[in-house]
């Protein structure tokens, strides 16, 4: 008998931990647009919320929020890459995208212009007072994510694709 072999879950690989994150984020910032490219970015944070502490330089727009960041506790996991565990994500992030939008929760119409919203109503009360009981949801870091990196500029030399390390912003306009 050789090794054991260690199974470990965790929710990054998880498609209904990703819809379940999506759905999070999105109801979080209130019906604001966000582009897919900034909802990746926030969804892996909610992942790896340590890996904020490597934003750099921290944005002026949001300082107010660099103490919840600090105040992170550093992860069990190792990411050694998060460029590449970034891209990886991506397969469970358009599966569960196009779930969403197959159950009406997430605007199609919305999505080919490369925003990502909500669709009014399509959120069950229940399920809104599900996410109401999460403490993730309620913790400063959440609202870091989710208030906080939206209001940071995206593209470009000093946007969260290069500050955070995660996305080629060369080429941005």
């Amino acid at each position: 008998m050789g090794e054991a072999e260690v199974l470990i879950y965790h929710p990054a690989f998880d498609a209904n931990h990703c819809l379940y994150r999506i759905v999070s984020i999105l109801h979080a910032t209130n019906y604001t647009p966000v582009s897919w490219s900034l909802l990746r970015i926030l969804d892996f944070y909610y992942l790896f919320p340590g890996q904020l502490k490597n934003i750099k330089p921290w944005p002026r727009e949001i300082q107010k929020f660099k103490t919840h960041a600090t105040k992170i506790p550093d992860q069990f996991e190792d990411i050694t890459n998060p460029a590449r565990t970034f891209f990886e994500l991506q397969s469970f992030q358009k599966t569960a995208m196009l779930e969403l939008i197959s159950k009406g929760i997430i605007s199609k119409t919305s999505f080919d212009n490369d925003i990502i919203e909500l669709e009014p109503n399509s959120i069950a009360t229940a399920y809104i007072e599900l996410l109401e009981t999460d403490d993730f949801l309620k913790s400063d870091i959440f609202k870091l994510i989710t208030m906080g990196l939206p209001k940071v500029k995206f593209s470009g030399a000093n946007g969260l694709k290069s500050r955070s390390g995660l996305m080629e912003y060369v080429y941005d306009i």
